[in-house]
């Protein structure tokens, strides 16, 4: 088991997670959002590490507290999170709201690939 430190952002778990593309890689800030099916990368990085809506595998959208949002899915190069590589992993493109400073959703296509626990007296998920 290892332990990885997370921060609240308006009270929900915050990560860095590191983010490889055609061209060029960052190291963003990613909700963890047991409530979405698929992770989301916003439009603007994908479009920033070489990628665009040529690249796209299927259309995507979801329902959420500000309405019906389209974007859609594609194949990165790599997503690097506690400790583990997902390599040509599908993730969905989509226009984030900005006053959140976010560069992504973290959904259950990931977090189902570990067993984890979250710490919050201590700001620490623990994987397995």
């Amino acid at each position: 088991m290892a332990n990885f430190r997370y921060e609240l952002l308006k009270g929900v778990p915050c990560i860095q997670a590191h983010v490889q593309g055609k061209t060029l890689a960052f190291t963003g800030r990613f909700i963890l959002d047991t409530g979405a099916y698929m992770t989301i990368i916003r439009t603007a990085r994908i479009d920033a590490i070489g990628y665009s809506a040529r690249d796209a595998t299927k259309p995507f959208s979801t329902e959420s507290i500000i309405g019906r949002e389209e974007g859609y899915c594609l194949k990165i190069t790599c997503l690097e999170l506690f400790g583990k590589t997902f390599s040509n992993h599908e993730v969905a493109a989509l226009d984030l709201p900005e006053r959140y400073h976010i560069d992504g959703l973290i959904g259950m296509n990931i977090l189902n690939q570990f067993d984890w626990c979250l710490h919050p007296n201590k700001s620490i998920i623990s994987i397995e």
